[in-house]
């Protein structure tokens, strides 16, 4: 029997799963819907697991109990009860007490920083920001509330951004014209009314177009990316310091589309934000799929102490592989 790790990386759009042997070697991928189960449902949620498993499993011509050790990192696991919720699943999943489920965050930080201490921050569809120092482990809530929200955060500020302008209590912004022509309504009145009566909402998919406004220098989108980097950076700092990690180099992993984007704009900020506040911290952006930190966790569990040539062996078939 062969013996292989498995790594689940399930955020709110799309799932990607990794199926790798004990050295390291790659041997199935896939990738398929989202596996938030506060989006979809527990019951939704189970089903495209399932699915996807088995996808990777076909691909290698493997069974599952051919799987010693499995991590699911999912989206949506924010409070030590949703565990529970994944008992039934694990059981179903035919994995049984091998697979460890974490929120997706997690994964993303062993895929940047593979000893799992550090600090990673999420600016994805959502915002996330987790931390650990070898025996505790923290994450901020993930729901908006008293946190960065990522694109759902900056979609919302510019919303709020041209209402005040509509109200002229802020000088104009092209944002105005963007947030139009994206939604379709000929005139601000028409699209605020929409929005009171819970008619319309901005889809995450436009902070692209925010970012390029801020790059070519409009006030309004500069000012709305400059609050979301900055929130992005506090929450970090924040977990730093409970973590006791201050003053020390501790490594910051940057993942999910905000911070993969290339804005200047966001990436400059949130460095800035960062480093007055933890100067010894290294900040890096995720080059690999965080599906690859799943992996890495799972090796954890098997090996304890994971072998170097494992590591080496991993990263550079993840890198040659680019995104899943």
């Amino acid at each position: 029997m062969s013996k292989l790790l498995l790594g689940i990386d399930g955020g709110g759009t799309k799932t990607h799963a990794v199926l790798v042997d004990l050295s390291g070697n790659i041997l199935a991928a896939a990738a398929n819907g989202g596996a938030n189960w506060e989006r979809t449902g527990i019951a939704a949620t189970e089903i495209s697991l399932l699915e996807i498993i088995n996808q990777v499993l076909d691909i290698a011509k493997a069974k599952s109990e051919d799987i010693v050790a499995a991590t699911f990192g999912l989206a949506g696991i924010d409070w030590k009860s949703d565990l529970d919720l994944f008992v039934p699943i694990a059981k179903s999943l035919n994995l049984g007490s091998k697979c460890v489920f974490v929120n997706d965050s997690i994964a993303a930080l062993f895929a940047g920083s593979p000893n799992g201490i550090g600090c990673v921050s999420i600016a994805g569809t959502g915002g996330k920001t987790a931390g650990r120092n070898g025996t505790q482990t923290l994450q901020t809530m993930g729901m908006d509330l008293g946190e960065a929200g990522g694109a759902g955060q900056l979609v919302a500020l510019a919303l709020d951004y041209i209402a005040r302008i509509y109200h002229g209590t802020e000088m104009p912004s092209a944002l105005t014209k963007l947030i139009l022509e994206e939604s379709g309504f000929s005139d601000e009145t028409a699209l605020f009314k929409a929005v009171a009566r819970d008619e319309f909402r901005l889809d995450e998919e436009m902070a692209p177009k925010i970012f390029a406004l801020a790059t070519n220098g409009d006030a309004g989108a500069i000012a709305i990316t400059n609050l979301v980097a900055t929130q992005h950076a506090n929450d970090v700092v924040a977990i730093i310091n409970r973590l006791g990690l201050a003053n020390t180099a501790v490594p910051v992993i940057r993942a999910g589309g905000l911070h993969t984007a290339g804005c200047a704009t966001f990436d400059l900020t949130f460095e800035k934000a960062l480093k007055s506040k933890q100067p010894g911290a290294s900040s890096k952006v995720l080059d690999i799929s965080p599906v690859y930190g799943a992996v890495v966790h799972a090796a954890h569990e098997y090996f304890g102490d994971i072998p170097p040539a494992f590591l080496t062996n991993l990263f550079e078939q993840a890198r040659a592989k680019g995104d899943l």
